[in-house]
C-alpha cells in the first residue's frame, strides 16, 4: 500500500490530569470576584445550645427513600489490651544459616564487639560460601546459583494457601526462602530454554532467510493491506508511513506482527514487555471478520456494539468516527451508514459485502473496500489532515480525504492494474485456504493436541522437565509430597508470568544479546561511545569551570560588600568584628539570651550595629551600658541572671577598651580615596597631609634662596 501519510499537527494526546483547567472551563477567570451570601437569621440562634447532629443513613427500597439514624451503643464498645509489643513489629526476619549458600545474607550485625561472641570476618568467608554449588547436580543451568526473586503480597497469600489448604499431610512447611529459591530456579530454567526455542521470524527480520523469502513471495503474489511482507522498513498498517519519533513511535504487535503508529492506533503508553493489539489481546486464536470489508488482516478495533472493524475503515468511511481519538476506540456511527452504501459492489474483489467507499472524481461512482484499495495500491490521500482530525470527522473547509480508482489516479501515481490482479488473486485463493485449514483442523483433532510452549497470550508454560527440577530442589530441603507440590508451583509460576504479560520475574543480564551484532556494528558502537565519553569529559570540564567562576564571583561580591562596609561604616565593622563576634560565642551570652524576662533592647542595639547606625564607639558603649544598668536595677530579675549579665557586660567593657582610642575613619581616609561606591588606593599622602597641616602648594622664597637657585641654573 502506497498512500500519503498524514501530517502530524498536534503534539500528541494528553491525559485529563495533564490538561489545564481552561480547556474544560474557558470562561472561568481566577481574578473574578465571587459573591458571598450571608444568612443573618442564623445569628438569632447563636445563643441556643447546639445539639450534636446524629449520623444518618439512607435506605432505598421499592423506589422509596427512608432515612434512619445510625445509633451506636457506647456500652457495647469494648477495648482489649494489645498483647503484641512494639518491638515485635520491627519486621526483622532472621534468616537461618542453611540459606546463606543460596545467596542470602544475614542482617543482624553486632553493634558492639565482644571477643567471646563476635566472630572474626575473614577474606576467605565469601570464597567458602561461593564454592558450594547446591543445585549443579540437579541442572546444569543452576550453576553459581544466587537467589534473585523477591516475594510480594500475592506470593505471601499463595504460600499461605499452599501450606494450609492446598497440600495436606505435609509436616514441613515451605518457608519464604524456599519459595523464592524455587521461583528463581524456574526463571533460570526458562531463561536458558527460551534461547533454544526458535523465534518467530518476522517477514522483515532477515531478507535472506527462508521465512522472509516465503513472505516476500506471498507479498509479490497477493500484495498486503497491513504492511507485512515488505523487505525494507515495515510501514504503518493505518497511514502507510515509516517515519517515527519518540512521541509517535511505531510499535509491533507480538501476536500478529502488525506495525502501527502510536497516534494511529491509540497507544498512549508503550508497556514494558510484550505489546498486543486489541484483536490479539481479546480473541487471538479466533478468526474475526471486519464489519465493513472482507479482509481478515490488519489493525482492528471494536465498534460500540461489540463488532470488529479495521481502524483504516473507520477513518475512510465518511459516516464512521471514533468516540475517543486518544485511544482510537470505539468505532461509532455504524447506524448512520446509508443502506445504499451497504449495497455497493466492490469492483476489485467482486464481493457485495460490507461498506464501500467511492472514487472522489465527481463523474465517477466506482465503489471499492478500503482494504481492497490499500492492497491494490490505489491512491488514498489524507490531504494534509492529521489522524485525530480524520478519526473525529472534524475537517476544515480546505482539508478533505480523497481516494481515487485506478482510472482517475492523480498524475505520477503508480499503475494499479497489477495490484488489482494481486487482490483478486488473493480473494480467489481464500476458499482454497479455508479447505486446507479445515482438513488440517480435522487431522489435529484426530491426532490430538501436542504440547504447547506458550499460552494464547504468548506467556510461557512450564514443561514437565521444570516440574522434575523443582521436585529435586524441594527434595533437597526434605519436604514431603514434592511431586504434587512441584506441579502446583509451576502452575502458579505460569499464571504469574501471564499476569505480568510475559515479563520476566527476575531481571537478568544477557551478554549473548550483543552477539547478534556484526564486527562493524560493534566497532561503530564503540566509536560512538568514545565520542560520547569525550563529550562527557568536556561537559565535566565546563561544569567545573562554571563552578569555579561562580565561587570566584561569590568571593568577589563578598569582598566588595566587605569593602563597602569598611569604607562607609568603619566603626560598625570594627565593633562587629572585635566585640560582637567574640562576645556572642561565649556560653554566658547564650545563657543570657534564653532568659525571656530580660528587656528586648539588646536586639535593637545589635540590629543598629548591623545597619551601620553607630558612627563612634562611645555611642555604642553608651547604649550597652544603659542596657545592662537597666538589668541591674530591675528587682524582678533573679540574682543568677544578673550575675550572668555582669559577666557579659565585663566582656563588653574589656573588648571596647581595646578599640576605644582607635580613629579608624582617619586611617581609612589616609590610605584610600573614597568617592561614593568607588574605592581606590591612595597613590600619595602629600595632599592629605598638606590639607591636615594647612599647607599651600607653593610658598614664597627668601632673597637668599632665590640667589642659590639662580646660581644652580647657571
Amino acid at each position: 500500500m502506497t498512500s500519503k501519510p498524514p501530517s502530524s499537527i498536534d503534539e500528541g494526546p494528553k491525559l485529563r490530569e495533564e490538561k489545564q483547567y481552561q480547556d474544560f472551563y474557558p470562561n472561568l477567570c481566577q481574578q473574578t470576584t465571587l459573591p458571598v451570601l450571608v444568612d443573618n437569621e442564623g445569628d438569632q440562634n447563636d445563643s441556643m445550645p447546639t445539639l450534636p447532629h446524629p449520623h444518618i443513613k439512607q435506605i432505598i427500597f421499592k423506589d422509596k427513600v427512608t432515612v434512619e439514624p445510625i445509633a451506636s451503643n457506647a456500652d457495647r464498645v469494648q477495648f482489649k489490651k494489645c498483647k503484641v509489643r512494639i518491638s515485635d513489629l520491627s519486621g526483622s526476619h532472621g534468616i537461618t544459616k542453611q540459606y546463606y549458600r543460596f545467596g542470602y545474607r544475614h542482617n543482624r550485625h553486632p553493634t558492639k564487639f565482644d571477643e567471646n561472641t563476635t566472630p572474626y570476618i575473614k577474606k576467605t568467608d565469601y570464597l567458602e560460601i561461593s564454592k558450594e554449588d547446591p543445585f549443579v547436580q540437579i541442572s546444569k543451568y543452576q550453576s553459581h546459583f544466587q537467589v534473585q526473586y523477591d516475594m510480594d503480597e500475592q506470593d505471601e497469600l499463595y504460600l499461605r494457601f499452599l501450606n494450609t489448604n492446598r497440600i495436606t499431610y505435609m509436616k514441613r512447611r515451605i518457608t519464604h526462602e524456599i519459595f523464592e529459591i524455587v521461583i528463581t530456579v524456574l526463571e533460570n530454567e526458562w531463561f536458558y530454554l527460551e534461547k533454544k526455542i526458535p523465534p518467530r521470524v518476522s517477514p522483515n527480520a532477515d531478507i535472506y532467510s527462508k521465512e522472509s523469502k516465503a513472505a516476500w513471495q506471498y507479498y509479490e503474489a497477493y500484495g498486503s493491506d497491513d504492511g507485512t511482507g515488505y523487505v525494507l522498513d515495515q510501514p504503518c498498517a493505518i497511514c502507510g508511513g515509516t517515519e517515527s519519533d519518540n512521541s509517535n513511535a511505531i510499535v509491533f504487535c507480538d501476536g500478529c506482527d502488525v506495525a502501527v503508529h502510536q497516534e494511529c492506533y491509540g497507544v498512549v503508553f508503550i508497556p514494558e514487555g510484550q505489546w498486543l493489539c486489541r484483536r490479539c489481546m481479546i480473541s487471538r486464536n479466533r478468526k474475526i471478520n471486519c464489519l465493513f470489508c472482507p479482509s481478515h488482516t490488519g489493525a482492528f478495533k471494536q465498534t460500540d456494539t461489540g463488532s470488529w472493524g479495521h481502524v483504516i475503515c473507520g477513518i475512510w468511511i465518511p459516516e464512521l468516527f471514533f468516540a475517543n481519538t486518544h485511544y482510537m476506540e470505539p468505532i461509532e456511527g455504524v447506524a448512520l451508514i446509508s443502506k445504499s452504501r451497504w449495497k455497493l459492489n466492490c469492483y476489485i474483489c467482486k464481493q457485495k459485502m460490507g461498506a464501500c467507499i467511492q472514487c472522489s472524481n465527481k463523474n465517477c461512482f466506482t465503489a471499492y473496500h478500503v482494504t481492497c484499495a490499500k492492497r491494490a495500491g490505489l491512491c488514498l490521500d489524507f490531504g494534509g489532515c492529521s489522524i485525530s482530525d480524520a478519526a473525529s470527522n472534524s475537517f476544515s473547509s480546505a482539508v478533505k480525504l480523497q481516494s481515487f480508482c485506478d482510472k482517475h489516479s492523480p498524475p505520477g501515481w503508480n499503475d494499479c492494474r497489477e495490484g488489482i490482479q494481486k487482490t483478486r488473486r488473493y480473494f480467489g485463493s481464500i476458499n482454497e485456504v479455508k479447505v486446507l485449514e479445515q482438513s488440517r483442523d480435522d487431522s489435529r483433532t484426530k491426532k490430538g493436541s501436542g504440547c504447547k510452549w506458550k499460552t494464547n497470550r504468548g506467556t510461557p508454560i512450564a514443561p514437565h522437565i521444570f516440574a522434575q527440577v523443582v521436585r529435586k530442589v524441594l527434595d533437597s530441603f526434605k519436604i514431603e509430597n514434592t511431586e504434587r507440590l512441584a506441579i502446583e508451583i509451576c502452575k502458579y509460576w505460569s499464571m504469574k508470568r501471564e499476569l505480568k504479560r510475559g515479563t520476566s520475574l527476575v531481571r537478568k543480564f544477557d551478554p549473548t544479546a550483543f552477539n547478534t551484532f556484526r564486527t562493524e556494528e560493534i566497532q561503530e558502537r564503540v566509536n560512538f561511545a568514545e565520542i560520547l565519553l569525550n563529550d562527557m569529559n568536556k561537559l565535566h570540564e565546563l561544569g567545573s569551570l562554571l563552578v569555579k567562576r561562580q565561587l570566584a564571583s561569590k568571593s568577589l561580591h563578598e569582598a566588595k560588600a566587605k569593602c563597602d562596609q569598611i569604607a562607609h561604616h568603619p566603626v560598625a565593622y570594627l565593633i562587629k568584628t572585635s566585640v560582637l563576634d567574640n562576645i556572642t560565642k561565649t556560653q554566658a551570652y547564650k545563657s543570657l539570651l534564653r532568659n525571656e524576662a530580660l528587656p528586648s533592647n539588646l536586639n535593637t542595639i545589635l540590629s543598629r550595629c548591623d545597619s551601620g547606625y553607630y558612627d563612634s564607639i562611645s555611642s555604642f558603649k553608651k547604649d550597652i551600658s544603659e542596657y545592662f544598668k537597666e538589668i541591674a536595677s530591675n528587682t524582678k530579675i533573679s540574682r543568677t541572671t544578673q550575675m550572668l549579665a555582669n559577666s557579659v557586660f565585663a566582656g563588653f567593657k574589656e573588648r571596647l577598651a581595646r578599640i576605644e582610642g582607635i580613629d579608624v575613619q582617619t586611617w581609612i581616609n589616609e590610605d584610600f580615596d573614597i568617592h561614593g561606591s568607588e574605592i581606590n588606593l591612595a597613590k600619595w599622602k602629600g595632599p592629605k597631609l598638606m590639607e591636615k597641616e594647612d599647607l599651600s602648594d607653593v610658598e614664597e622664597l627668601s632673597p637668599g634662596e632665590i640667589r642659590i637657585i639662580k646660581a644652580c641654573l647657571k
